[in-house]
């Protein structure tokens, strides 16, 4: 049986260790290479061993102090275990060069989703790396009260800092991949948007017109942007006031559900009756809509009951902050049972508010239909649904992965199954065996939360979604 309480920490997420990358200006080599921190691989029997450095074409690491090194062959095919920072990935390499107790490798018959984990992983770091500052003298500075700086990076990566005389930073542009980050100090604080396909360019900025900002900053983009930024060299103006505004938009990220059309409310004790709309909520706090017309008190605490769902559950709301019409503060169940079904009802809802449309494999199921259409969204940490839906609407194959466990739909069947690692890559279509295992019975927790989270996903296509919720009601 799922663990609810399991998953709500697994949502709350931890931060990683942040990672040193470095890589050098008068790199020459065919691929550019990432110096890392806690990266390894276990191969020829034994392991893990330290990875020195990684670029798309391979890695080199340090065999110091084993002893089966003098059986290492120069040309032969060996099969590993490459770890990146806790992305796991089982793949093939050749050894080009030896050296010492250094060992040079290439990758070897490498498949498309497995090149998509490493360029995935690699392609952010080396980004970062490149960003550089240069003369903006050629670009129009709107705001002429302000010194203007620019910074430029590979693929299209950019960042435009304005400060005062005195070297104060007042504002920020960052562009990376086909997302805009805006930063202002006397405005709205960040911003996060993507970037319209007609208004992508490798130069300059980009109007406003050409970016779609987000309600809500998506997951994915707030991974990349503070990858890229971490890995950079940028001085400390250029990057940390963006840093900070990621991180506190990732604390929120992971626990702040927006509650749509009026679906959940709190009605309180006294004054009697009187029904408070929830903008927002969490695990520990909500965010009321309180009326100008009857407003309630926010000097003390106020009992009642939040109607969530098909739940009623007993609470207390203690006022912390009052924002216009907005009434926040931290929201305690009163009993344990309460505090389940509350949690049972927020789960599915936070892992479906960031669920985002990325481009689907290359790659497709054997047999699979030519006229099927493929769909991949992903979301927090490990989340992503991967679909591929006939063209009558039925989902021919699919998965659904999130913390541990992930269910496959393919010949007409449901299977579950757990990953103790929670690393099945979002674009690879076969599970593989080393590192997933199927469930003799299927969790009906996991297929509720499943069912819940599609339901629930704005951004998920209609035909995904229906062809889903069909697949998830089946005898299983």
């Amino acid at each position: 049986m799922l663990d609810i309480g399991k998953l709500v920490k697994w949502l709350s997420g931890t931060s990683a260790k942040k990672e040193e990358v470095a890589t050098t200006a008068a790199e020459r080599r065919r691929f550019q290479r990432l110096q890392l921190e806690d990266c390894e691989v276990s191969f020829f029997g034994g392991g893990p061993f330290p990875v020195s450095n990684l670029s798309y074409g391979g890695f080199r690491v340090d065999f110091a102090g084993w002893p089966g090194l003098a059986a290492v062959e120069k040309g032969v095919v060996y099969d590993c275990q490459l770890r990146m920072q806790g992305v796991q990935l089982t793949c093939r390499v050749v050894v080009k060069n030896l050296f010492d107790t250094l060992v040079g490798c290439a990758f070897a018959d490498m498949t498309p989703a497995q090149s998509a984990v490493v360029s995935d992983f690699i392609k952010p770091r080396i980004i970062g790396c490149s960003l550089r500052e240069i003369n903006a003298a050629k670009l129009k500075n709107d705001s002429p009260e302000l010194k203007m700086r620019w910074f430029q990076g590979e693929n299209g990566a950019q960042v435009f800092l304005w400060q005062t005389v005195d070297g104060e930073s007042i504002k920020q542009e960052f562009y990376f991949f086909d997302y805009c980050m805006t930063w202002d100090k006397a405005g709205e604080g960040l911003r996060t948007g993507k970037v319209k396909a007609e208004g992508r360019s490798n130069f300059g900025r980009i109007s406003p017109d050409s970016v779609v900002f987000f309600r809500i900053p998506p997951y994915r983009a707030l991974k990349l942007g503070r990858t890229v930024l971490e890995c950079s060299t940028l001085p400390e103006e250029a990057r940390e006031n963006i840093l900070q505004e990621i991180a506190n938009e990732e604390k929120r990220l992971f626990h702040r559900y927006i509650v749509k059309d009026g679906v959940v409310a709190f009605v309180v004790d006294n004054p009697a009756g009187q029904r408070l709309t929830v903008l927002n909520i969490s695990m520990k706090g909500v965010a009321l809509y309180n009326s100008p017309e009857s407003p309630v008190s926010s000097e003390r605490s106020l009992s009642g009951t939040l109607f969530v769902g098909d739940h009623s559950l007993r609470a207390i709301f203690k006022p912390a902050y009052t924002h216009a019409n907005i009434l926040g503060g931290r929201l305690m169940i009163e009993d344990a049972a309460g505090q389940q079904s509350f949690e049972q009802f927020l789960a599915p809802r936070l892992l479906a508010q960031y669920l985002e449309e990325v481009p689907s494999p290359t790659e497709r199921p054997p047999y699979a239909p030519p006229s099927a259409r493929c769909y991949l969204y992903t979301g927090l940490h490990n989340t992503h649904v991967l679909s591929l839906v006939e063209t009558g609407g039925s989902l021919y194959s699919g998965r659904i992965a999130f913390m541990d466990r992930a269910l496959k739909w393919h010949g007409k069947s449901l299977t579950e199954y757990r990953c103790p690692e929670g690393l099945i890559f979002p674009g690879d279509w076969e599970l593989e065996s080393a590192i997933v295992s199927p469930i003799a019975v299927i969790d009906e927790m996991t297929v509720q939360i499943s069912r819940e989270m599609i339901e629930n996903a704005e951004q998920i296509a209609s035909e995904v979604k229906t062809a889903w919720l069909a697949a998830l009601v089946v005898e299983y």
